[in-house]
C-alpha cells in the first residue's frame, strides 16, 4: 500500500509538471512563422491516387443535403408480429449473445409458436417527426398512462406504477447514466426525452400511424441525420459554399459522407490549404464559424473538410468509432491518406505543406496514431496535426488489440526516422478526467496520456508542438475556443 502512495505521488507530480510544461511552452524555433504559413510561392500537388475503379466508380458529389427536410410530423410506426418474431429467431439460432444454449433456444422460440398472435404484436420501429426514435424503451401496443415493467439487458427488471414515474426514472436515471457514459451528448438525450414523451403519448391518444416495414425502410433511409449536431441558421447561411461527397471504401466497407467547405469567394484556379476532421457529426457544425473568420479576414483562406458516416449509420455510436479510430484506425488512415486526400487532390488545388488532420478523443487516438505513422506512406498530405483528448485508456480494453502500449513509443517513429517535419497541436479539458474514470483500469486517464505524450516529445528532443488544456472545461466543452486559437495562430492572416 505504501508504495502504491508513493507511485500514485509521483504520477500526480509528472502531471503537474507536464501541464504546466503545456501551458507555458516557448514559441521553438522549427514553428513556423506566419509568414511561412502559406505564400505565394507554394502550388498545388496531386498526390497519388490508391483507390480502385470499383472505389472511384461509387463516387458521388453534389449539393448538401443535410437541411433537407420532408416535413413529416406526428408519430409513424410498425407493428412487430408473431411471424416477425419467428423469423428473427430462425435467423439467429447460431447466435450466441442471445441464445446460449439449444435448450434455451428451443424453450423460448416454442413459447412463441405457442402462443396467440395479437398477444405477441408490439411496437417495432418508430419515427418522431420524422426522425428515427433511439430511446430504447417503447410502450406496450395498448398502453393507457398505467403499469409499465421492462425486462432489462442485465434480465433485471423495472416497474413503474404510473407514466409519470417512467418519465422521471428515464430522465434521472436511464438518460443521465448514459450521457455520463458518453452514449449520449446532453443534447441528444433531450432531443431523445422530447421523442420519448411524443411517443407514448401518441399510443395513450391512439393518434400514431402503421406503416408497413418496407415502407419504413424506404422514408426513413437516412435515418440518422437527426443526429448530426449543428446551428441550422449559420449553416444555411454558408450552404452554397458546401459540397456533399459520398465515397466508398473497400477495405473498412463503409460509405463516407464527406463535407467539403470551399472558402468565401472561392476560385478555382487558386491553391489552399485544406484542414481535415474526424467525426463529422459534430465537427461539420464548427465550420460556419472558421468559415466566417476567413470572411472578416482573420485567418487565410482554407478548404475545411469534415468526414463523417452516411446517414444510414450512426455517427455518435461508441461502437461505430470504437472500430474506425481503435480497432481499424490503421485502415482508417489508409483510406484518408490514399483515397480521399488523393481525390480531393484531383478536384481542387491543395497545399498539402500547410494542411492538417484533426481527431478528438476516440479520434485523438486516430490522429496520434496517424502522426507517428505518416513516414510509412508515400502520400504526405498533412503538416498540422490536432490531437483532441486522446482517450489512450481505451486501447487497453480492446480485445482487438495486439500491443496496446505501442503509442507508448510513437509506433517506432523515432526507431525508424532522425527527423521530424510534423507540427502537434495537443489539448484536453481540465475537469475531464472524472467522468470517464471508471474506465482506465489503471492506466492513464486521459490528462495522464497527454502529460507522458509530451513527456516523451520532449525526451525526443522534439519541440514542433503545442500542448494546452482548458481551464474550467470538460471533455468537448473547449472545442470551439481551440478552434479559434489554432486557426488564428497557424492560419493568421
Amino acid at each position: 500500500m505504501k508504495a502504491k502512495k508513493i507511485l500514485t505521488a509521483l504520477t500526480a507530480l509528472l502531471i503537474i509538471f507536464s501541464l504546466n510544461a503545456c501551458e507555458n511552452k516557448p514559441t521553438v524555433n522549427n514553428m513556423p512563422s506566419e509568414t511561412d504559413i502559406i505564400s505565394e510561392e507554394n502550388s498545388a500537388v496531386r498526390l497519388k491516387n490508391f483507390m480502385t475503379e470499383n472505389e472511384k466508380s461509387k463516387v458521388s458529389i453534389g449539393e448538401l443535403t443535410l437541411l433537407d427536410e420532408d416535413n413529416i410530423s406526428g408519430v409513424e410506426l410498425t407493428i412487430q408480429t408473431k411471424e416477425d418474431l419467428i423469423r428473427f429467431f430462425e435467423e439467429n439460432k447460431d447466435n450466441k449473445e442471445l441464445f446460449l444454449t439449444d435448450e434455451e433456444y428451443n424453450s423460448e422460440l416454442e413459447k412463441i409458436k405457442s402462443a396467440d398472435d395479437e398477444d405477441l404484436k408490439a411496437i417495432h420501429n418508430v419515427a418522431v417527426d420524422g426522425r428515427i426514435y433511439r430511446g430504447g424503451f417503447n410502450p406496450p401496443l395498448n398502453y393507457d398512462g398505467g403499469y409499465l415493467i421492462y425486462y432489462m439487458a442485465d434480465k433485471n427488471t423495472v416497474e413503474f406504477d404510473n407514466f409519470e414515474d417512467f418519465k422521471k426514472w428515464y430522465r434521472e436515471e436511464y438518460l443521465n447514466q448514459n450521457v455520463t457514459d458518453g452514449y449520449y451528448g446532453q443534447e441528444e438525450s433531450d432531443r431523445i426525452f422530447e421523442d420519448m414523451q411524443i411517443l407514448f403519448q401518441s399510443v395513450i391518444d391512439g393518434t400514431y400511424k402503421v406503416i408497413e416495414a418496407e415502407e419504413f425502410d424506404s422514408k426513413y433511409s437516412a435515418q440518422f441525420k437527426s443526429t448530426w449536431e449543428f446551428n441550422r441558421d449559420e449553416v444555411e447561411a454558408i450552404r452554397d459554399s458546401v459540397r456533399e461527397i459520398s465515397i466508398y471504401d473497400e477495405e473498412l466497407d463503409m460509405d463516407f459522407l464527406v463535407h467539403v467547405t470551399l472558402p468565401p469567394d472561392f476560385d478555382e484556379s487558386e491553391t489552399y490549404p485544406m484542414f481535415v476532421f474526424s467525426d463529422g457529426v459534430w465537427r461539420f457544425g464548427n465550420c460556419p464559424s472558421l468559415w466566417n473568420m476567413m470572411k472578416s479576414d482573420e485567418i487565410q483562406d482554407i478548404i475545411l473538410v469534415t468526414i463523417g458516416y452516411s446517414y444510414q449509420h450512426d455517427g455518435t455510436s461508441v461502437n461505430e468509432r470504437a472500430r474506425f479510430f481503435y480497432e481499424e484506425r490503421d485502415k482508417f488512415v489508409d483510406f484518408v491518406t490514399d483515397n480521399l486526400a488523393p481525390y480531393l487532390s484531383e478536384n481542387y488545388n491543395i497545399d498539402f505543406e500547410h494542411s492538417g488532420l484533426y481527431g478528438h478523443s476516440a479520434g485523438g487516438v486516430m490522429s496520434h496514431y496517424a502522426v507517428f505513422n505518416s513516414d510509412l506512406y508515400e502520400n504526405q498530405p498533412f503538416r498540422y496535426y490536432i490531437i483532441g483528448s486522446p482517450a489512450f485508456w481505451e486501447l487497453h480494453r480492446l480485445d482487438s488489440e495486439e500491443n496496446p502500449d505501442a503509442y507508448k513509443n510513437e509506433y517506432g517513429y523515432f526507431e525508424r526516422n532522425n527527423n521530424f517535419d510534423k507540427i502537434l497541436y495537443i489539448c484536453g479539458g481540465e475537469n475531464e478526467d472524472p467522468v470517464y474514470k471508471e474506465y482506465y483500469d489503471g492506466y492513464d486517464s486521459t490528462l495522464e496520456g497527454i502529460a507522458n505524450l509530451t513527456a516523451r516529445l520532449d525526451s525526443y528532443g522534439i519541440d514542433s508542438y503545442r500542448c494546452k488544456i482548458y481551464e474550467n472545461t470538460g471533455h468537448w466543452e473547449f472545442i470551439p475556443d481551440m478552434f479559434r486559437e489554432f486557426f488564428l495562430e497557424f492560419y493568421s492572416r
